[in-house]
C-alpha cells in the first residue's frame, strides 16, 4: 500500500481536504525512512479514518514547507485534523509507539 507523494504545490490542499491527514516528511538518503514506510504502511488499515501522504524534503521547493514545520531531520511525522496541526514526531518509532500515536490524532487526551 503506498501513499500519494505531496509537492509544495499540493501540500496544503491535501491537508485541507481531510478531515485527518498524516504526512511522512522523508529522504530518500534517509535509510530510517523506508521502515517508516513500512511501518506506516502496516498501520494504514488499522486506521482507515486517517489518510496518508508522503513528502519528500529535499526538493529546494519544498524547503519553505519543512522552515514552516520546523523539520529538523527525517523521518519526521506530521500530523492534522482538520487542516490544522495537531502535532509533530521527528526519528523512528517502534511499531506499538506508532500506532499509540496515531490512535491519539483520532482519539485526542481528554
Amino acid at each position: 500500500m503506498s501513499s500519494p507523494q505531496l509537492t509544495h504545490e499540493t501540500y496544503a490542499d491535501f491537508v485541507a481536504l481531510n478531515s485527518f491527514a498524516v504526512v511522512h516528511c522523508w529522504a530518500v538518503w534517509n535509510g530510517y525512512d523506508h521502515q517508516m514506510r513500512a511501518a506506516l504502511a502496516e498501520q494504514m488499515p488499522r486506521f482507515p479514518q486517517l489518510t496518508f501522504a508522503e513528502f519528500d524534503i529535499d526538493p529546494p521547493d519544498h524547503h519553505q514547507i519543512c522552515r514552516d514545520l520546523n523539520v529538523q531531520g527525517p523521518p519526521f511525522l506530521a500530523l492534522y485534523r482538520d487542516g490544522s496541526i495537531v502535532t509533530t514526531r521527528v526519528g523512528l518509532m517502534e511499531r506499538a509507539d506508532l500506532h499509540a500515536f496515531l490512535d491519539g490524532l483520532l482519539n485526542p487526551a481528554a
